[in-house]
């Protein structure tokens, strides 16, 4: 069970609070889902040309789960 205090670890010979060390970790992966979201729609239609109506529906449905991620972060933090 979790005190509502956290913790502080050791990084490199540097004490850091778990939940500044949490928060940096989701801000680089929000950054990178920004990145990775904006490199899908830049590509368009080209994405679905060399892949099957299958995988086309999947990276559709990753893609879906990937702004819910990012929306869910917004309301956590929020």
């Amino acid at each position: 069970m979790h005190s509502g205090r956290s913790s502080r670890l050791d990084v490199g010979g540097s004490e850091i609070d778990e939940d500044e060390l949490l928060r940096a970790a989701l801000s680089a992966w929000a950054d990178q889902t920004r990145e990775l979201l904006q490199w899908i729609d830049q590509q368009g239609d080209a994405v679905s040309e060399s892949r099957s109506p299958k995988q086309v529906m999947a990276l559709g449905s990753f893609r879906t789960h990937l702004v819910m991620g990012l929306k869910a972060l917004r309301y956590a933090e929020s």
